[in-house]
């Protein structure tokens, strides 16, 4: 495959011009890479056939900090991608990621967040206005936030966002396990078709502890997600496959 093809299928299918980046444009990589095969034929093929999602991703920083981009980032993307695209027929692509030096949250990096709703959040404090504000000008409906958490310290992630600025944010985490792996794709699957805890949804069972949508991921029981990776059915496939800001080529 020629890198002219290579070029036409991205500016067709992903609106990408200009100087191209084969790792972050077309394989969607970010960070350090995890040991897995990439291939950049079932990639095309993927991003020609396939339904997917745009999404942004800030990494916010206090003045001063040395820090860079979350150092888990590349890890979350592939663990949201491998459900997403197992389960759902559908692919995530990250536009953009950029890190934020900011005080707009304080010197300890906490949101000012006085509940976690799912989905609009009805009184947003003056910090989640403006955190949500941040990166709208990536190419992507869906913005996600790595922050070093909230007021509430139950939360490791949060979905609920502003009227008009959909997203949710991801604590930093200075080890990375197999539960807060797939912290991003929990609360990225609350946003996008705006799937509950299965406790509050009635076409999942309560007990569905090898779901996705286990709200330990949130901060709920401490009985981890079982037989990871995590799963999603049919039916919250299907809300997420009838969200508005799911596209095709």
């Amino acid at each position: 495959m020629t890198t002219l093809s290579v070029r036409k299928i991205v500016n067709d299918c992903l609106d990408k011009s200009g100087r191209l980046s084969i790792k972050q444009d077309v394989l969607g990589v970010f960070g350090p890479d995890n040991p897995q095969t990439r291939s950049l034929v079932q990639q095309l093929r993927l991003i020609q056939t396939t339904l997917f999602l745009r999404l942004a991703v800030v990494t916010i920083r206090p003045p001063g900090s040395t820090l860079g981009q979350y150092q888990f980032l590349q890890s979350d993307l592939d663990a949201a991608n491998e459900v997403w695209q197992r389960d759902c027929g559908a692919w995530i692509y990250c536009v953009g990621s950029v890190v934020v030096v900011t005080n707009l949250l304080g010197t300890n990096g906490v949101l000012n967040q006085n509940a976690c709703p799912l989905s609009v959040q009805a009184n947003p404090s003056t910090e989640e206005n403006q955190l949500f504000n941040l990166g709208r000008n990536l190419g992507a409906d869906v913005v996600g936030y790595y922050i070093n958490g909230s007021t509430n310290p139950t939360l490791i992630g949060c979905a609920a966002h502003p009227a008009g600025q959909r997203g949710f944010w991801v604590g930093f985490q200075a080890t990375k396990t197999t539960e807060t792996v797939n912290v991003l794709a929990h609360e990225l699957t609350h946003v996008i078709g705006d799937n509950p805890h299965p406790a509050n949804d009635p076409d999942v069972p309560d007990t569905e502890q090898d779901n996705l949508m286990w709200p330990t991921l949130t901060g709920g029981p401490t009985v981890a997600i079982t037989n990871l990776p995590p799963d999603l059915r049919a039916v919250q496939c299907q809300r997420v496959l009838g969200d508005n800001s799911i596209e095709t080529c």
